[in-house]
C-alpha cells in the first residue's frame, strides 16, 4: 500500500510540472506546440513560477544546443532525459 502511495505521489509531481509548464507557455514565456496534450486541466500560476520554468527551459536547450553542436567530435550523441513530462527539450530540437 505504501509503495502504490509512494508512486502516486510521484505521479502527480509530474501533472503539477505540467500545469505549470502549461501556464509558462499559455503566458507566452516559451513556445511548446506539445504541452497542451499532457494537462487535462489548465490553471494559472504565479508569475516568479512561469519565470523559473523559463529560466530551467532556457538553462537545458542552451546546453543541449552546446553539447550536440560541439565540434570536437562529429560522433552521434545520445541525450536521455529522467523525469515525468519532460519531453520538451529533445522534441523541440
Amino acid at each position: 500500500a505504501k509503495g502504490a502511495a509512494d508512486d502516486l505521489a510521484v505521479m502527480m509531481t509530474g501533472d503539477d510540472a505540467a500545469v505549470s509548464k502549461l501556464a509558462a507557455v499559455s503566458k507566452g514565456y516559451y513556445p511548446d506546440p506539445f504541452i497542451r496534450h499532457f494537462v487535462s486541466k489548465p490553471l494559472n500560476r504565479a508569475p516568479l513560477i512561469n519565470r523559473g520554468h523559463y529560466c530551467r527551459v532556457a538553462q537545458v536547450r542552451s546546453l543541449l544546443s552546446q553539447f550536440l553542436e560541439t565540434a570536437a567530435t562529429r560522433r552521434p550523441k545520445t541525450v536521455g532525459e529522467e523525469g515525468a513530462k519532460g519531453y520538451e527539450q529533445i522534441v523541440s530540437l
